[in-house]
Parts: C-alpha cells; sequence; structure tokens
C-alpha cells in the first residue's frame, strides 16, 4: 500500500488525476471505475482539463458504474450516473457506447448484476478503479458486514448511508437500496486508488490504514490488495501513525 498525503484537497486531487491520467496513457483501453460523490469532484476536474488540453486521450477506454441508489437514473438529480455525466463523462465527450452504467430502475436488478459481471469478465479485470470511502467505511454500497467474496449485487443500505445521502439530493428522497460491484471485484482489480479529505474522514481513515481487516470495516479489505494507492488531505491522515 503505497500513502500520500497532501496538504490540501486540490494538491490531493491534482495528485489523484495524475496518476489516473498515467495508468490511461499505459493501457489506452482500460476499463475504468470511478465513484461518484463529492470526494471525487476535485479528481474529475483536473482529469477533464487534461483530456480537453489533449493531455491524455480517453477515446479507447471504457467506464463502468461502480454503484447507484435503487430507484435512480442518469435522469435523477443526484445519482451517480448524473454527478459523472455533469462532472466527467459529458464535458470529456465520452461516447456512450464505452459507458456501462447501472439502470437501478430496471424491475430485474439481478440480471443487471449479471450483465455488468459478464462486461468485467470479458475485460479481465478492471484496469483502474477510484474508491472513495463512507463514513462507515463502506466501498461503494458494500456496506459493514459485507462479504468479501461477492461480485455484484443488490444490498440494503446501512442507516449512516440512508443519513448521509440527503446531501445529494436537492429533493427529499427515501433510499433504502443499492447496487455495487462486489469487494472481490476491488481485490481482483489491477490498481487501486482510495481518495478522503477532511477531518471527518480522519477516523475511518486511522481504522482503514491501521486497524484489523473486518468485514464490520469494509475498507480494510484494501490492506490485503496487491497495489493500492491511498491519497490523502492533511487533514483526513491527521490521525495516522507517523
Amino acid at each position: 500500500m503505497n500513502l500520500y498525503v497532501d496538504n490540501n484537497y486540490d494538491e490531493m486531487s491534482r495528485r489523484t488525476a495524475e496518476m489516473i491520467i498515467q495508468l490511461m496513457k499505459k493501457k489506452p483501453d482500460s476499463l475504468v471505475c470511478m465513484a461518484a460523490g463529492n470526494t471525487p469532484l476535485g479528481t474529475f476536474t483536473h482529469l477533464v482539463k487534461a483530456v480537453q488540453k489533449g493531455e491524455v486521450n480517453v477515446e479507447a477506454c471504457h467506464f463502468i458504474s461502480l454503484d447507484e441508489w435503487v430507484g435512480l437514473d442518469g435522469t435523477d438529480e443526484g445519482s451517480c450516473r448524473q454527478t459523472l455525466d455533469a462532472h466527467f463523462f459529458k464535458p470529456c465527450g465520452i461516447d456512450e457506447q464505452r459507458i456501462h452504467f447501472f439502470d437501478a430502475k430496471r424491475a430485474n436488478l439481478q440480471a443487471e448484476c449479471e450483465k455488468m459481471d459478464a462486461l468485467i469478465q470479458s475485460h479481465g479485470h478492471i484496469d483502474v478503479l477510484l474508491l472513495g470511502v463512507g463514513m462507515n467505511g463502506h466501498l461503494g454500497f458494500n456496506e459493514p458486514g459485507a462479504g468479501f467474496d461477492t461480485y455484484t449485487h443488490v444490498v440494503e443500505l446501512d442507516a449512516v448511508t440512508k443519513q448521509v445521502s440527503a446531501k445529494y439530493f436537492t429533493e427529499p428522497r427515501e433510499v433504502q437500496m443499492g447496487i455495487t460491484l462486489g469487494i472481490k471485484h476491488m481485490l481482483e482489480a489491477e490498481t487501486v486508488i482510495l481518495i478522503a479529505d477532511g477531518l471527518k474522514k480522519a477516523d475511518i481513515m486511522q481504522k482503514a490504514l491501521h486497524g484489523e481487516v473486518t468485514n464490520e470495516v469494509p475498507v480494510t479489505v484494501l490492506q490485503q490488495h496487491p497495489n493500492v494507492h491511498v491519497c490523502l488531505d492533511a487533514a483526513a491522515a491527521s490521525l495516522l501513525k507517523a
């Protein structure tokens, strides 16, 4: 595990974007998965600038969904797809045929899981996986108690996730379920980049890097991955051991 601590959020975001750019240059047809949420927004900003300036070509990449709120899709403000559309896919001009996202409004969500698993298998594995971490340690929607041997699945959201979800929506929504890649996908990914910022993430990052590996804190499983880069700002790293 490689740890990088930057002075502030923008420096961390710039470093993260540069890592992703270099990985895409190394393998131009990478299968890429990037979390939505607030933490990656700065990374997306720097990635978009690089694409628009011609510093990296993403035309051969394929982009897949990490997770989505059940009952939402890209037409819903606050959905994971809408966030990525607004902040990355559309500004970069990504071809729709190269975006493979969960349709979480489908009646048959198991079919969505199977379709995503088959897509990843057809590529061998995820090449570049950008993850954030929840306040409860979740990765995607792999909530506390999630199995480490699972692929794509539908889950009931943890109470903490439901509470935090309010910040993503302009109107009140009662989200109960999520669809997500499984932890086994994450462990099989070629390169994982985990990002966190702010004092609010200091406690969970201390557990993530120094705590016991347990599915009660899913992020701890990344201690077992052979190629993880952890990018933090100084506040998020403030409780880590020297």
